[in-house]
């Protein structure tokens, strides 16, 4: 999907994206809640839920200002915002336990996305529509 379509898509749905998809969002994180470890990256954070669940230190990163000024409103002292495309992972090797990937990408893009980040991140949580992939890095 071409940027500017993601990015105007986003816009709109950011002022509704709690409404919509809050409930099924913290139940995702709940699920793997004790299992990501101490610093933990969420690739499409879309509105910072991670933040309310999580007990870790948190990154969320977004393409979509929209989406990352909702999550400002919950973010908290345990972790930060990066404006980035999770295709260019703008993070050292190393940095995080766990990469999050929860109704942010494809199941087609799992491949890529795992290599792209997979120095990046110990672990790489993948999930779409209910359907999960964990991988070890």
């Amino acid at each position: 999907m071409e940027t500017d379509h993601v990015l105007e898509l986003y816009r709109k749905l950011a002022p509704l994206y709690e409404e919509v998809y809050g409930v099924e969002q913290r139940r995702k994180y709940w699920m793997i809640s004790s299992q990501v470890g101490e610093k933990v990256v969420d690739a499409g954070c879309g509105v910072g839920i991670a933040y309310e669940v999580l007990q870790s230190y948190v990154v969320c990163l977004d393409i979509s200002i929209d989406m990352l000024a909702k999550a400002r409103e919950r973010a908290s002292c345990r972790g930060d915002l990066v404006q980035a495309d999770y295709w260019k992972p703008p993070f050292r090797e190393g940095a995080f336990h766990s990469a999050l990937f929860l109704s942010s990408a494809d199941p087609k893009d799992f491949g890529a996305l795992y290599e792209r980040w997979r120095r990046v991140a110990a672990r790489a949580y993948f999930e779409f529509r209910g359907s999960w992939l964990v991988l070890p890095t």
